[in-house]
């Protein structure tokens, strides 16, 4: 114990990152190998580590050694396995020489069934958890384990009845006990809704909300539910990664603590309208009171895409959650840069010239 502190102490920290191909995962890779740290990332199924802005990261095999400082190393292993299906071997190498454990995998699919997020969000805390019983233990979990609560969102632990817009922030909950439970030099960090980057709208996967996004920018959902006071947080992957890397810096710092990795002034939604009313050939949605808004008037595709996708979304559209952000402004004093009118208009800008979003024509006006 007193050789893994002595690490700790040191500039370069072992890691084992799990969820190192996911959207997260992967800049934050590509971050914590730039600070010179060694990487061991879990990978599954997906074995390629792609930084956010698109370069595929050079990574060795594991072979039964620890990565040198400043470089990374795939592991093949599953979360959802007791020992991480990992072979004793491998399993004791990691627990001898592993300083610290940063556990981002998990599904993020707001339509999964309950087994699916049991088996990943909570059984694989527990499994990562129990794997490696003596490292420090950084949690990624998500700042909407508020669940339907409105108004200021403090720093702390889940209240016991809260209620939850779906499976997954329920999950997550669940997962954020398991390490709270287990007494553990942990941290639990919490991004919102994760975005582009802030200065070029870059984004290397379109997964979760830029789904929906699609959708909307492209016609094919023209009419939302939005109660008039609702807000979005967005965060841009920069900040979050940063955030995350800036954890790791000053662990002494962070320790014990629940961070968010939030924006700090979330927009109103209607502000997304109004960054897709900038290009001519998007369609900015309808927003409409959700006591006046009717599934069965809509067209049938619509009606399908609503059901199927844009229902799964809805809560986030009526509710108004403030997190509060102290807590990592007191590790390093880093705030979110502001995410504006302009911001959400390279980020559309991105989409379109990556060909997420079809037709790059200009756009018609300019944010100022």
């Amino acid at each position: 114990m007193q050789k893994q502190i002595q690490r700790l102490a040191a500039d370069t920290v072992n890691i084992l990152l799990t969820g190192a191909t996911g959207t997260i995962g992967g800049e934050l890779t590509a971050r914590l190998v730039a600070a010179g740290h060694a990487v061991v990332a879990l990978v599954r199924k997906t074995r390629d580590i792609y930084a956010n802005d698109g370069r595929l990261l050079a990574a060795s095999d594991f072979a039964d050694v620890m990565p040198e400082a400043g470089c990374v190393a795939k592991l093949t292993g599953d979360v959802t396995l007791p020992k991480l299906g990992l072979d004793d071997r491998a399993l004791i190498l990691l627990q001898h020489q592993i300083d610290l454990v940063i556990h981002c995998a998990a599904t993020t699919d707001f339509n999964a069934c309950a087994d699916v997020y049991q088996t990943v969000n909570i059984n694989g805390v527990f499994n990562v958890l129990a794997a490696l019983p003596n490292a420090r233990f950084l949690h990624v979990s998500t700042a909407y384990v508020c669940g339907l609560k409105d108004g200021p969102i403090a720093e702390a632990a889940c209240a016991p009845d809260q209620i939850f817009a779906n499976g997954y922030e329920r999950s997550k909950a669940a997962g954020e006990a398991l390490v709270l439970a287990a007494d553990r030099r942990a941290v639990i960090a919490r991004p919102s809704i994760v975005v582009g980057a802030h200065d070029d709208g870059s984004f290397h996967r379109f997964d979760s909300f830029y789904q929906l996004f699609r959708l909307i920018a492209e016609g094919h959902i023209t009419r939302l539910p939005v109660a008039t006071e609702a807000t979005l947080d967005f965060v841009p992957i920069d900040h979050v990664v940063g955030g995350l890397t800036d954890i790791v810096s000053h662990w002494d710092k962070a320790e014990g603590q629940i961070i968010h990795l939030t924006s700090g002034a979330a927009i109103p939604t209607t502000l997304l309208a109004e960054a897709i009313s900038l290009f001519d050939h998007l369609d900015p949605p309808s927003l409409l009171r959700p006591e006046i808004f009717a599934v069965q008037e809509l067209p049938e595709l619509e009606r399908r895409l609503h059901t199927h996708v844009a229902a799964f979304y809805a809560s986030y559209f009526q509710r108004c959650p403030h997190f509060k952000t102290d807590n990592l402004r007191q590790i390093n004093g880093r705030t979110c840069p502001t995410v504006d009118l302009a911001a959400l208009e390279r980020m559309i800008e991105h989409c379109i010239k990556s060909g997420f979003i079809r037709d790059a024509r200009p756009p018609r006006k300019m944010a100022q």
